[in-house]
């Protein structure tokens, strides 16, 4: 296991990217001390700023202590091992990851799981605005994988979701869905304007969500289908019992028909 620990809060902010377990596993603590890190408009090395400890365990195993939201990027790129950062993170957690695990234990800034092609993402705090969302001129956010905001998130979660979960214990913002052509969101709390906009494909659950739909979508009525349960099935195994435990009697909402969408959202009955 590699443990970094960041020796005090740094004037600008830093950016991980590039640094992930695959490519620090098997380098010596000397090695990994000299890699790059990019330090606001400069390029400084990890040693600048953190301890590095090589303990017992496995190799491709990385602990962040104490750096907070001044780090970005956290994860970017990842394909294997696991990342676990002992606090807050900033931007981009997890850009472009396609594989692996990462547990942020504080909260997290703009971006998580942007882009994301695979692995899990679990923030045990709060999230910022675009959530699984698009890289900027980008036609498409999240691809795969699993994304839990075991907090509440900003706006513009799943904004064009391709495919994948992404589970959010708490409430949600304006826009949530907007774009997407696939894949699945769930929100175990309140939920803002907006959602499905644009909306192609996919499904937005928000079983306790006092939603008001957009004129684009049709009232299907109210439905307790067994593949709810099942999904609800799937989530206890996640440790999110409690997120679909509103799972039965919901209302269907189908759209948006203003881009001729046959997406779905499912509200309290």
């Amino acid at each position: 296991m590699i443990r970094l620990m960041l020796r005090a809060r740094p004037p600008t902010r830093l950016s991980f990217r590039g640094l992930i377990p695959e490519r620090l596993a098997g380098l010596s603590a000397d090695s990994i001390a000299r890699q790059a890190l990019r330090q606001g408009n400069r390029v400084g090395v990890i040693g600048d700023c953190f301890s590095v400890d090589l303990a017992g365990g496995a190799e491709d195993r990385l602990v962040i202590s104490g750096a907070g939201d001044c780090l970005d990027d956290v994860g970017a790129e990842m394909s294997r091992g696991e990342l676990v950062v002992e606090g807050d993170a900033g931007a981009r957690v997890g850009l472009e990851m396609s594989g692996g695990r990462i547990v942020i234990e504080g909260s997290v800034g703009f971006g998580a799981g942007m882009a994301m092609r695979g692995g899990e993402l679990r923030i045990r705090g709060n999230a910022g605005d675009d959530v699984g969302g698009a890289l900027p001129g980008e036609r498409e956010g999240m691809r795969n994988g699993m994304l839990v905001v075991e907090g509440s998130a900003g706006a513009g979660v799943g904004d064009r979701m391709r495919l994948g979960l992404i589970v959010v214990r708490g409430s949600v913002g304006a826009f949530c869905g907007a774009r997407m052509s696939a894949g699945t969101i769930i929100v175990g709390g309140g939920i803002g304007e907006g959602a499905g906009a644009a909306m192609r494909r996919g499904t937005v659950i928000a079983p306790r969500g006092n939603l008001r739909t957009l004129p684009g979508f049709a009232d299907s009525g109210a439905h307790d289908l067994t593949v709810l349960r099942l999904l609800g099935r799937a989530l206890a195994v996640h440790g999110l019992s409690e997120v679909a435990s509103g799972f039965f009697d919901l209302r269907r909402w189908q759209g948006d028909v203003a881009v001729g969408g046959k997406g779905e959202i499912w509200t309290p009955p």
